[in-house]
């Protein structure tokens, strides 16, 4: 790779990448959603083929895909401490434009009750079967993505110890973090955690 290419390929990454907390991020959506699902899937051990995108207005879900040889939606969110990201974010750009920010960017503190809370909201919005446009679906597949600095593979795992989640319509709910280093021999991966969840 050339000099040129090198400074190509940072000024495309620094485009549509997010400055905070953008581990899953990108700027183009459906990409940042196709990119998510197949690699916290994948990783979470189900076997995904023909993953697309849903057109524009017609979603949910986001994305469809033979899942387990499974004609399935997927829909793809994130666990983000909105306030935190909003906070950090402001005070990145105020630094690049050469100010001080007045608050400096944040990590929130997540604890077991706010993880749960959480996703147990997440899961009820995307859990709404007269929303849904596609289908017939064999399984309904949620995937919430997450890079925030204190849900780290050993706190996650803690947190959802006992824990389960109740749902109507989704039928699997996936949680992916971002990388985490590790010194077995295949490297570094994304810790996936598949929820336990309760249908009605």
């Amino acid at each position: 790779m050339t000099k040129s290419d090198d400074e190509s390929f940072r000024a495309l990454i620094e485009a549509n990448v997010r400055g905070w907390n953008g581990y899953w991020a990108w700027r183009d959506k459906p990409v940042a959603e196709r990119a998510s699902a197949k690699q916290i899937l994948e990783q979470g051990g189900v076997h995904v083929v023909d993953l697309v995108s849903r057109d524009s207005g017609q979603d949910p879900p986001d994305c469809e895909a033979i899942l387990d040889e499974l004609f399935s939606g997927v829909e793809v969110t994130e666990l983000v401490h909105r306030p935190a990201l909003e906070r950090s974010l402001k005070a990145i750009e105020l630094r690049k434009a050469g100010k001080k920010p007045t608050r400096p960017e944040a990590y929130f503190d997540w604890d077991r009750d706010a993880l749960l809370s959480m996703l147990q909201a997440l899961i009820d919005a995307k859990d709404q079967p007269p929303k849904q446009k596609g289908g017939p679906y064999k399984r309904y597949v949620l995937v919430i993505h997450t890079d925030e600095f204190f849900l780290d593979r050993d706190t996650v795992s803690r947190f959802l110890e006992g824990a389960s989640f109740r749902t109507t319509f989704v039928t699997d709910v996936f949680l992916g973090l971002s990388y985490h280093p590790s010194v077995e021999p295949e490297g570094g991966y994304c810790p996936v955690f598949r929820l336990s969840i309760d249908r009605a």
